[in-house]
């Protein structure tokens, strides 16, 4: 299920190309990682920011990635295919490979060759972008292309990324799948005096067996009182985060609680996860996120005994997810408009004596109404005995 089309890049790259001339744009120059790898099919660790990895895309002819020379060695050594359909690839050695203070990478090399030079050229400069290239070396660029215009990409960065493909929305699915499995398998496996971290350690290894990326993070878990971050009779254990399948990300929480929960607990548990359904009932296509966040915030000013987290508009109930944590953010300051095969996860936030009651699920915006892929654990509140 993890093989991707043969159809997908070509259909982002159209995309992107769409959106680029709808924004005036004649190139695209690709740094950030996550975005980079989303058109290239290259993937690049987070945390090889010295090692920058770029692709030019030009609205018409082919495009060009330029990346160290680790993956040319590698595809060489090991009798393995390039990660990557782009053919215009120019590979520079390793870093340092300069004494200058400031790094051409070529990026306006391919530029003048493809004819761009007096262009306008997207690059992220904006909101929810981020320069995979040092400023000094964007400032080089900037001379080296002094009749280039250059704005901000994110307009086509996320005009694609937002709207997911099924091949995507697949993965998503599976991930919360294997993810579901393995918190359910925690949970049956709970006792009182388990520490946070061999809770985190579990999750971790089940995680592996039931099939989820080995680069999938620990959840963050809470709630635990005792000497050592160990759990005790009337705890709640509070779980948020997930695995991922592909690259695609989980994120969900659930809650269990060690022993009978009281009347307070059940009330706060069960009437966030239903408020929390009411806002799921409205995500459909053209439904603006602000609203959402004002509907849960009516809700929520009913319910005075309760201490509402989003005491300010910016403080979002949700966010979109895919490759990463991704725009809109549910709040009263973002203008999206939800669309069709958008992928998010919905969480209002209410501050409990127990901690944070935050119930959360991963959903795809459909035209037939909302889809809920995130079905295990059961949302109820978990009873560890």
């Amino acid at each position: 299920m993890s093989t991707i089309p043969s159809d997908e890049y070509t259909n982002r790259v159209a995309r992107a190309r769409a959106l680029m001339r709808e924004h005036g744009m004649d190139g695209l120059i690709v740094t950030d990682p996550v975005h980079y790898g989303y058109f290239t099919a290259h993937k690049v660790p987070g945390w090889m920011k010295s090692r920058p990895a770029i692709l030019v895309l030009p609205l018409e002819g082919e495009p060009a990635l330029i990346t160290w020379s680790g993956p040319e060695m590698f595809s060489r050594l090991y009798h393995m295919p390039f990660p990557s359909w782009v053919e215009d690839r120019r590979i520079y050695p390793e870093v340092p490979f300069t004494t200058a203070p400031r790094v051409d990478w070529g990026i306006a090399d391919i530029v003048r060759e493809r004819g761009l030079a007096g262009g306008q050229l997207g690059i992220e400069l904006g909101r929810e972008t981020w320069l995979g290239i040092s400023l000094v070396d964007y400032e080089l660029l900037r001379e080296q292309l002094p009749q280039a215009r250059f704005v901000d990409s994110g307009p086509v960065l996320w005009g694609c990324r937002l709207i997911k493909s099924e091949w995507e929305i697949d993965c998503m699915r599976e991930a919360c799948a294997i993810g579901g499995r393995a918190w359910q398998r925690v949970f049956e496996a709970l006792r009182p005096g388990i520490s946070v971290p061999e809770v985190q350690r579990q999750v971790l290894a089940f995680y592996a067996e039931e099939g989820a990326d080995l680069s999938s993070e620990p959840p963050m878990v809470f709630g635990a009182t005792g000497a050592g971050r160990t759990f005790q009779k009337g705890d709640i254990l509070y779980i948020d985060g997930g695995c991922s399948f592909a690259g695609y990300k989980m994120d969900i929480t659930r809650r269990a609680v060690f022993g009978k929960p009281s009347a307070r607990q059940l009330a706060e548990h069960d009437g966030m996860w239903n408020l929390l359904n009411e806002i799921i009932e409205r995500m459909v296509p053209g439904m603006p996120v602000r609203e959402l966040f004002e509907f849960s915030q009516t809700r929520l000013a009913a319910r005075p005994q309760w201490r509402n987290y989003s005491d300010h508009p910016a403080k979002r109930i949700g966010h979109g997810i895919g490759l990463e944590n991704e725009p809109p953010s549910i709040s009263g300051t973002d203008m999206t408009v939800l669309a069709e095969n958008m992928v998010l996860t919905p969480e209002p936030k209410i501050e409990s004596e127990d901690g944070l009651v935050n119930p959360e699920e991963q959903v795809v915006v459909r035209a037939a109404g909302p889809e809920i892929m995130s079905d295990i654990p059961h949302w109820r509140l978990f009873e560890v005995h």
